[in-house]
């Protein structure tokens, strides 16, 4: 027969113990390491279970956690070993449960966000079209906006790997830059709302999936970065370097993108048109066919004072902080 798998939550429950005692035990070595399903999911069997209970009660009888450690390794071998039949057959049934279970969640997720937004999708109707219960969707995903994050990265590294394939026999750096951006079409729909609380989710989630989103972003940033040109080789060095020109670049299509989906005020195609202007405008910069650093230079007085310090506070917080 083979035995029931648990969740961490699930493992606190039965054995009445707090999760950061379990994971200090599997950190000393007293349990055998869970099988990791995701990043942040991990899967425990019967015998983790029971060998839970056996260190409370050695625990209970006055024994310190190395004369329970001895006392364990006198008794048997890991847990989950080739004594207990089965076990690896539950967790690799359990591992692809879990695995199809939340890929069909986020499938359905990647469609409501980029349908409606993330203010207009709701978890419970998710649960409801899948027909899963609160405590199956909250045992993959912690929250609506941990839910929002992990579609992102899915959507980021497809859209990544979209572009490649369609940019792959083109030359022309406009066309290039037009596959670029829509290949990121689909995160866009996200809107402002869903634009906002991703980015402190990406900072709140994890390493892991935060790591993904910020490479995600810096490779989009890198491409874009690679479609423009080099200044021409008269010219001095370039007052503003390049990479913060693809940086504004890319900021100034994700503002405009994300705002539009909330009142669609303006069709695809228009932002489309919008931003391919801004970058042949930039180009053409870039190329020496427009003289901006002269014009920029009229500036730089200006622009000194104001890069060297912030505007003051408004002044009811000027006087509680102290400041004049």
């Amino acid at each position: 027969m083979i035995g029931r798998v648990y969740g961490i939550a699930e493992l606190e429950q039965a054995s009445g113990l707090p999760r950061s005692t379990i994971h200090y035990y599997l950190r000393r070595g007293l349990l055998a390491r869970p099988h990791k399903v995701a990043a942040s999911r991990s899967l425990y069997t019967d015998e983790h279970l029971r060998r839970l209970r056996e260190i409370a009660e050695l625990r209970a009888a006055g024994l310190t956690l190395a004369e329970v450690e001895a006392q364990l390794e006198s008794r048997r071998g890991p847990v989950g070993g080739a004594g207990e039949p089965g076990v690896d057959t539950a967790i690799d049934f359990a591992a692809q449960e879990y695995r199809r279970v939340h890929e069909r969640i986020l499938a359905l997720a990647v469609q409501e966000f980029t349908a409606k937004g993330y203010a207009k999708t709701h978890v419970t109707a998710l649960m409801k079209q899948l027909g899963i219960s609160a405590t199956v969707f909250y045992s993959h995903f912690r929250s609506k906006r941990a839910l929002l994050a992990e579609c992102v990265d899915v959507l980021m590294r497809w859209s990544l790997a979209y572009a490649d394939e369609k940019m792959a026999d083109l030359d022309d750096p406009a066309e290039r830059l037009l596959w670029e951006v829509h290949s990121h079409g689909r995160v866009f729909e996200l809107g402002i709302t869903g634009s906002a609380l991703l980015r402190v989710e990406a900072g709140t989630e994890g390493a892991e999936l935060r790591r993904s989103i910020e490479e995600g972003l810096a490779a989009t940033a890198a491409r874009i970065l690679r479609q423009l040109p080099p200044p021409p080789a008269k010219a001095t060095d370039s007052p503003v370097p390049h990479e913060l020109i693809a940086l504004s670049l890319l900021g100034a299509y994700e503002q405009t993108a994300f705002r539009a989906p909330s009142g669609r005020k303006y069709s695809r195609r228009e932002l489309l048109r919008a931003h391919l202007w801004l970058y042949l405008a930039v180009r053409a910069a870039l190329a020496g066919e427009i003289d901006i650093d002269s014009r920029l230079a009229r500036y730089e007085a200006l622009v000194a004072q104001l890069g060297d310090s912030l505007p003051p506070l408004p002044p009811e917080l000027a006087e509680g902080a102290g400041t004049q």
